[in-house]
């Protein structure tokens, strides 16, 4: 054990969590529920375009490589500022982090419903990841300042299940609103939506319980340095574990259904756009329904949650690999199988945010969110690169090679996960 973990571990004292200011109450629910909202909002806005990346590419006039482009810069954006989001849910405070975030999705909503230019299209969706990337690590801090270690995985699972609701409504409510109030006046009723959620949010949402918090907690929250902060997260093994889980799991996740997916079910599987949208949703629905029950199966038990996450890590291998290996169009069931696996994948990467809790002291938990953030974000990002490069070469019937990029980040994934078993705390 290092030094920086030597003394990470010696500033974790049990009362953290356990005293008045932190309270399993109604209030704790309302707080997080107006902050998991705009954690909502934010999954609806990231998810969206993968259902109406048909319509972008005629609405922009663009090809699959430009539309990779497009997502992927606002996954960077969303990515760069992991850790800022997280360093600034320590600073600041969810309530103002939150409210910005939210205020600027709304901003990139309105934009992108106007916006028939590719370089005013990008901006928004810039815009976009800008303000969802401060939601998720903020929602988290809410939970690690509301609720006791005890309920704190459930909490995280249950965020999980609110976000894949958002990502319901970007799968077969957005395609009805699309066809029906078009372009603009879906996303700008999207717009107005996440400015209500804003508002919200700075009227609901407190940063911490109002009772004072345990002399011994108080202690053990010393103002640091970001990158000492920084380097006592990543010298915690728990923290490496939880990257690479991240990694494997929401990466192969949002690469399928932030923009991937329809695209492959409908050119690359000859899948009508209906049924597309609903194939999604039904890898989205895998995603949410599992996500309170994984956090009930191994959230909290550390030994539980490695074995969980290694051996499905292996599962989503071999799910990705069916759809490259697989000869010609996958049969329906099977496609719906691997797109459940890869959705109960997704709602896995939830259990990394738990092991990098337990693997922190409490003062720098928007810090290891952000760290742990980073590995699915930055899977997801190369992921969609990728393959939108290679369909550039390939043409339009090439997805069974575009594919073969996520199979080998998912592996890279694995290997960090399996090299990194033995040393998790």
């Amino acid at each position: 054990m290092s030094i920086a973990e030597a003394s990470a571990t010696s500033s974790r004292p049990e009362v953290v969590g356990t005293g008045p200011g932190h309270q399993d109450t109604g209030r704790a629910w309302l707080v997080w529920g107006a902050g998991v909202a705009c954690y909502v909002a934010a999954l609806f806005h990231r998810m969206s375009l993968g259902v109406a990346a048909q319509e972008a590419l005629d609405r922009f006039a663009t090809g699959p490589a430009v539309l990779a482009l497009f997502t992927a810069l606002q996954l960077g954006v969303y990515l760069v500022l992991q850790v800022p989001a997280g360093v600034l849910a320590d600073r600041w405070g969810p309530r103002r982090v939150l409210t910005g975030g939210t205020m600027a999705m709304a901003v990139g909503a309105v934009l992108f419903a106007v916006s028939t230019a590719l370089p005013a299209g990008i901006a928004a969706r810039v815009l976009v990841g800008a303000g969802d990337a401060f939601m998720f690590t903020n929602v988290l801090r809410l939970a690690a300042h509301w609720f006791t270690p005890r309920r704190y995985g459930l909490v995280v699972s249950l965020t999980g299940l609110a976000g894949g609701a958002g990502q319901l409504v970007a799968t077969v409510p957005l395609t009805t609103s699309l066809h029906n109030l078009g372009w603009t006046g879906t996303f700008l009723a999207a717009g107005a939506a996440t400015v209500v959620l804003a508002v919200a949010a700075l009227a609901l949402v407190r940063d911490r319980a109002a009772a004072p918090e345990p002399v011994h907690a108080a202690a053990a929250a010393p103002v640091e340095r970001v990158r000492t902060a920084l380097r006592g997260v990543v010298a915690q093994r728990g923290t490496r574990h939880a990257f690479w889980s991240h990694f494997v799991f929401m990466g192969q996740f949002v690469a399928l259904t932030a923009l991937w997916g329809a695209p492959w079910l409908t050119t690359g599987q000859g899948h009508s756009a209906a049924e597309a949208a609903t194939l999604l949703m039904v890898c989205v629905l895998a995603f949410t329904l599992s996500s309170p029950v994984i956090g009930r199966v191994a959230a909290g038990n550390p030994a539980r949650t490695r074995l969980f996450s290694e051996v499905l890590a292996v599962v989503v291998l071999v799910g990705w690999l069916t759809v490259v290996l697989w000869p010609g169009a996958l049969p329906l069931p099977v496609v719906v199988t691997v797109l459940v696996v890869l959705g109960v994948g997704g709602a896995s990467a939830l259990l990394a945010f738990d092991t990098a809790r337990s693997a922190n002291p409490e003062h720098r938990s928007g810090t290891a969110a952000g760290v742990v953030n980073l590995g699915g974000f930055t899977c997801a990002v190369l992921a969609q690169l990728a393959v939108g490069w290679v369909l550039q070469a390939a043409g339009p019937t090439g997805y069974r090679w575009a594919f073969v990029p996520v199979v080998v980040l998912v592996a890279v994934g694995a290997v960090g996960l399996f090299r990194n078993r033995l040393t998790t705390t």
